[in-house]
């Protein structure tokens, strides 16, 4: 990871806005004469709002309610105090701390004025229907003293997603649970989902947070107000619900240090103009420093604010699964125990996984858990449409919170960073040269194939990787250094192109399949095939597009093959989209082990020199061979074969060779020695059995698989035979498990020819390519 703290906006336009503890206020001005009560008479009018306006009274805000200002006001009345005193030991009003009054007026506010059948909308320029769940109250906690692990300090919550503005309070909504926007939801929400939240009250579709709403539409010359059957008080924010000790090793993780003992995900910073900002509005509080903090995790835990305009904050909030100590530490003991030995040794980048796998940066509700993500990008079950619903037994912890939900868990919210065969790759210590060759040349490609399964909505996705250890890539001549300006790759061989090579590597240990209830091409093992007819070898592209062989655990590529070694791979750990392998030799695609101080040591070996190999072990192709000898040797017209494409090289056993000799389709080689248009026919016949690009082994599956991990009943491929500049084509598909090419001339087929069985036959090793003898010949025949 580049950084794990996010970039941080600060804005210092300094405001006034109402508080409950100081005279500083939105202006209001006196009523006209004309208009209609204020809020404060209104309700003194019902008479069953005395508790209600006794507490009103304590408080800056008497003043509002009986001014010109638009507020919406959820008033409790009297039987709604009467049980807020008995359940908190309270004998009257005047019992009530002065602090918790203020928080009870401010938090029954709502700015602007609101009728009950435009709770549910968003007011911003206009109406927009049906999108609020929440509203804007006066109420916010102020400034803090807290301990930053060296000092106490004073602190305040940044109010913005990444940003804080001082002009703006960090002021709590009020959530409502509203019928008209239950129903509305594309999966509409049920009394279920609100009593998931508040198994105490009953669902009415005019539930204001744990209220009822009992008299809507009260109108006063100010605003609005509607009778609630509860007295309401602020929700603590996701940060102060971490503050129970089930989840303290939770806490610790999103509090957890550097070596040089900041903050992995938190920072406190400082401004111009804050300390005398709230210097001078809490002259009292002997302020000397304040701090801003900010949380680096994906959602900010302690900002009450969502988005970055109120339009937003008003439509959604934040969702966290807080795991218990318990859940925590199964996560170590399943996953990390292996690799390290406490928490503290993690790498903050591996805790950052696990801590945003456990947050949402929405709210999720328990009817949508089903199909929705994790800030990671992985399903909350694991498996999207196809995986469980919400499992009320495994959250015991379940609340509302001023700035979203909060899951109290007994088990831990999965990730495919620790669930997929990239996840060896990413805790191992061993292979920590593997993972830095993945950040540095296939963070957007590889590294994220690598990590896709069920659980982000590939369920397809099947993989095999190979691991080579640090001490393999080291003995191979490269070290991770510091190069210019940025670590890299060097190679102690100069004539190794570091980066060239390392990426070709790396793609060289990946394979890549499929398997879903319609297609499996999964390697099961690498014990390799007795009934595929070639003497208990498999076979495999890479997803460089380089064949492999395979035989009891053993395994050759080009290089390897070459230079008559093996690499043994031993099975590590089975994944949920595949299985790792450690190895005890790299993969190799030169003879660079006998050859280190050449440069062909460094490079595959000619094309002809493979052909020529299989032709000597395979007389069946003889005369084959002959004609690409010709060709490569003759001088009258160019023919090569360029060492960047990959090929499937077709090759005519001699039966099928002489087919087209006595059919007049192919010149014998005297011939073409005797005219440039002859020379050009050969060429043409040879080019129009030679598909670059691809490399179609003969592996036994019913499809064809391509290197990419695609499978296909049938794929069409070009040729390197051109007519001018257009292309000509061969249809490539599987008979019984057998390669069979077909001419493709205007979708008709004309003639076919199939893959000849052996191990020395086909599946044969050439540059960047794999060589087949056929008993076909194949003739390309133009439009009429």
């Amino acid at each position: 990871m580049k950084s794990i703290l996010p970039k941080i906006l600060l804005f210092m336009t300094i405001g006034f806005f109402l508080v409950q503890c100081s005279d500083n206020r939105d202006e209001y001005y006196e009523s006209p004469s004309w208009a209609e009560p204020p809020l404060y008479d209104v309700l003194q009018q019902e008479g069953r709002f005395t508790s209600y306006l006794a507490c009103v009274d304590r408080t800056l805000y008497a003043s509002s309610l009986h001014g010109s200002g638009l507020f919406t006001c959820f008033a409790p009345n009297d039987d709604a105090f009467k049980s807020y005193l008995t359940a908190n030991g309270y004998a009257n009003v005047g019992d009530i701390p002065q602090s918790v009054v203020e928080q009870i007026v401010a938090y029954s506010l709502v700015y602007n004025s609101y009728k009950f059948e435009r709770l549910s909308d968003v007011l911003s320029g206009g109406w927009d229907t049906l999108q609020s769940i929440k509203k804007r109250t006066p109420y916010y906690e102020p400034i803090y003293r807290e301990w930053n692990g060296s000092d106490s300090i004073w602190v305040v919550d940044a109010n913005g997603d990444g940003s804080f503005n001082a002009s703006k309070p960090n002021s709590k909504y009020l959530p409502f649970y509203l019928a008209r926007y239950f129903d509305s939801r594309t999966k509409p929400l049920t009394a279920a989902d609100y009593n998931t939240f508040y198994p105490a009250s009953q669902y009415t579709g005019r539930n204001v947070q744990n209220a009822s709403i009992l008299v809507a539409d009260m109108i006063a010359g100010n605003g609005v107000a509607h009778e609630v059957d509860q007295v309401i008080e602020p929700l603590p924010n996701l940060e102060r619900m971490l503050n129970n000790d089930n989840y303290s090793m939770f806490k610790n993780l999103v509090q957890s240090r550097t070596a040089s003992g900041g903050y992995n995900f938190i920072q406190y910073l400082e401004t111009s103009g804050i300390n005398q900002y709230f210097q001078e509005l809490y002259p009292s509080k002997n302020i000397d420093q304040v701090k801003i903090k900010f949380y680096g995790t994906s959602i900010q835990l302690n900002t009450e604010s969502y988005g970055s305009i109120d339009k937003e904050a008003e439509t959604n909030g934040f969702t966290l699964f807080a795991p218990n100590n318990a859940a925590v530490q199964k996560f170590f003991d399943e996953k990390l125990s292996d690799y390290y030995t406490s928490f503290d040794k993690v790498p903050a980048d591996i805790l950052y996984y696990f801590i945003n796998a456990q947050m949402v940066k929405e709210m999720v509700w328990p009817g949508t858990y089903k199909g929705q993500m994790n800030a990671a990008g992985d399903y909350l079950n694991g498996a999207g449409s196809s995986g469980s619903d919400f499992d009320r037994s495994t959250f015991n912890d379940i609340k509302p919170a001023s700035n979203g939900f909060f899951y109290g868990s007994s088990d831990y919210i999965k990730t495919r960073f620790f669930e997929t065969v990239f996840t060896e790759i990413l805790l191992n210590p061993n292979y920590s040269l593997w993972k830095h060759a993945f950040d540095k040349y296939f963070g957007s490609s590889l590294y994220e194939e690598l990590l896709r399964s069920s659980m982000n909505g590939y369920s397809s996705a099947n993989y095999i990787v190979l691991l080579p250890s640090d001490q393999l890539i080291t003995n191979d001549g490269f070290t991770w250094e510091w190069i210019t300006s940025a670590y890299g790759f060097s190679h102690s061989n100069t004539l190794v192109v570091a980066d060239t090579r390392m990426q070709r590597l790396v793609r060289s240990h990946v394979f890549k399949r499929i398997n879903n209830s319609d297609i499996d091409t999964r390697l099961q093992n690498l014990d390799g095939s007795p009934s595929l007819g070639y003497d208990g070898y498999g076979y495999a592209v890479n997803a460089n597009g380089d064949m492999i062989r395979f035989k009891n655990g053993k395994i050759q590529m080009l290089g390897n093959y070459d230079e008559n070694n093996w690499v043994t791979a031993t099975f590590k750990k089975s994944f949920s989209n595949g299985t790792v392998y450690t190895i005890d030799k790299l993969l190799q695609y030169s003879r660079n082990t006998t050859l280190s101080t050449s440069v062909s040591g460094w490079e595959e070996q000619p094309m002809l020199t493979y052909i020529q190999h299989a032709a000597a072990e395979n007389p069946n192709i003889s005369i084959y061979n002959d004609y690409i000898t010709e060709l490569y040797t003759q001088t009258t017209l160019a023919f090569t074969l360029s060492t960047s494409s990959m090929y499937t090289i077709l090759m005519p056993n001699n039966e099928a060779m002489q087919e087209a000799i006595n059919a007049g389709v192919l010149p014998t080689i005297e011939e073409s020695r005797e005219s440039v248009a002859n020379l050009q026919k050969v060429i043409n016949f040879v080019m129009y059995h030679i598909l670059p690009g691809k490399v179609y082994l003969n592996d036994g599956y019913n499809r064809v698989l391509l290197s990419t991990g695609e499978t296909q009943a049938y794929d069409v491929s070009a040729t390197m035979y051109k007519i001018l500049i257009t292309s000509t084509y061969l249809r490539t598909e599987k008979s019984g498990g057998n390669l069979v090419f077909k001419t493709q001339n205007s979708g008709s087929v004309n003639t076919s020819a199939s893959v000849v069985k052996g191990v020395k036959r086909s599946n044969l090793f050439g540059a960047k390519a794999v060589l087949h003898e056929i008993d076909n010949y194949l003739q390309y025949i133009p439009e009429e």
